[in-house]
């Protein structure tokens, strides 16, 4: 099991990303504090590295629509502590070389007190700048266990790889009532086939039958035969790790062989790109918090998200998990100085205790200094008839909402 930790992160990495699609840019966000004169305090500054183009683009750029919204909303309603606030955005091309430089640039400038990173391609690369330097990184959505749940400057605010995304698999598939479950994963990245030996033992504490994994080709002309097999072998339920061409083209011929159960899509893989393919269900997991619910807090980020950023697509935990981050440094920073620090926010972000912003999170938060948190919780969702609701299992919550879709499930190793 240390080895299926060590490669799981890249596997979640290479399934995100093939799914998403197959220099640094620097990006300031709007300067709109000057439309508030109430806000006389300094300004506050902030870094989102983000892959707005390149390969992870569709399920990373999101994040920059969703940090001018907040930039935006935050301004209009008071700043932070009195302070205008802006986000420095910059974007990664999905690239290593390129979100080096970005992270050492953010880093470099001390009126950058915080940065998120909105990045899978480019999580080891940035990593290896920030952890361990005075700079908190706060979320967003990060999958390497070992940078986000070990590293005392990085406050991650959603799950990583393992165990509760890669779990979630499954229990997603019991959630939506599935007994039979089959994966098919890229043929290309050995990651992939790595980490297959995971699924058999977190399907028995699901109740669920794992009935095998299947190695498939983007090249090749069609999957007739892989669905037949699946079909053959009872599965109700099919996890998908390819790229998108890929996968849309296997959706088609398993429904064309008589295919009708749910299709298993998770993570940053949750996107529009996806969610477009007519008449099919899907089931996963998502890290940030659900979009479509009518919860206070979530009112006000699809508030914000039209008024403030209205050609940005919203629809997805890229967004919702930004936002999740950005409000967790505004909560750190409630009662901060005239001329706050980088240490100043660690401290404020050490101070939070049990922290869920009505929800927004999927874990209660408490961060103790000197050490790392894992998140093992997140949401479980159906996508049926083109509307998603939630899919949460019975049992509890590991935020404060007991029941509704902001109820959130804690996921553990069947191994421990």
């Amino acid at each position: 099991m240390k080895r299926s930790r060590r490669v799981i992160g890249a596997y979640l990495s290479a399934a995100v990303l093939v799914l998403a699609a197959c220099g640094s840019g620097d990006d300031s966000s709007d300067d709109d504090a000057a439309t508030n004169p109430a806000l006389t305090k300094s300004e506050i500054k902030l870094g989102l590295i983000v892959s707005q183009t390149g390969n992870s683009s569709s399920s990373d750029k999101s994040g920059a629509g969703s940090a001018k919204a907040w930039q935006q909303w935050v301004n209009a309603n008071g700043g932070i502590a009195g302070h205008p606030v802006k986000v420095v955005v910059k974007d990664d091309k999905g690239d290593g070389a390129t979100a080096t430089t970005a992270a050492k640039e953010l880093l470099d400038d001390p009126s950058i007190l915080s940065i998120t990173a909105q990045a899978a391609n480019t999580e080891q690369q940035v990593a290896a700048v920030l952890s361990g330097k005075d700079v908190p990184v706060v979320g967003a959505t990060g999958y390497q266990t070992a940078i986000w749940a070990k590293q005392p400057n990085y406050f991650p605010v959603t799950s990583q790889a393992f165990p509760a995304t890669v779990v979630s698999q499954l229990a997603s598939a019991k959630a939506v009532g599935a007994t039979k479950f089959a994966s098919v994963y890229c043929a290309e990245v050995a990651a992939c086939k790595e980490a297959t030996p995971l699924l058999e033992p977190a399907a028995k504490p699901q109740g669920v039958q794992y009935t095998g994994s299947i190695a498939i080709s983007t090249s090749a002309p069609n999957y007739t035969a892989e669905c037949l097999k699946m079909i053959d072998q009872g599965a109700d339920f099919i996890q998908i790790a390819v790229a998108p061409s890929a996968g849309k083209k296997l959706i088609a011929d398993c429904q064309a062989q008589g295919y009708n159960g749910y299709f298993g899509v998770t993570a940053g893989a949750v996107n529009a790109d996806m969610m477009s393919i007519p008449n099919v269900k899907m089931s996963g997991g998502i890290q940030g918090f659900p979009w479509w619910t009518d919860d206070a807090p979530v009112v006000t980020f699809r508030d914000a998200m039209k008024q403030y950023a209205s050609d940005a697509d919203y629809e997805n935990p890229s967004a919702t998990a930004v936002w999740a981050s950005l409000e967790v440094v505004r909560k750190s920073l409630a009662a901060v100085g005239d001329a706050p620090t980088r240490a100043d926010l660690t401290a404020g972000l050490h101070a939070l205790k049990d922290e869920d912003l009505g929800g927004l999170l999927a874990q209660k938060v408490t961060y103790i200094p000197g050490q790392g948190t894992p998140i093992n919780c997140l949401w479980l969702y159906k996508h049926e008839d083109g509307k998603f609701t939630s899919a949460a299992l019975p049992g509890p919550s590991g935020n404060s909402i007991s029941e509704g879709t902001l109820k959130s499930d804690c996921l553990t190793s069947p191994t421990g």
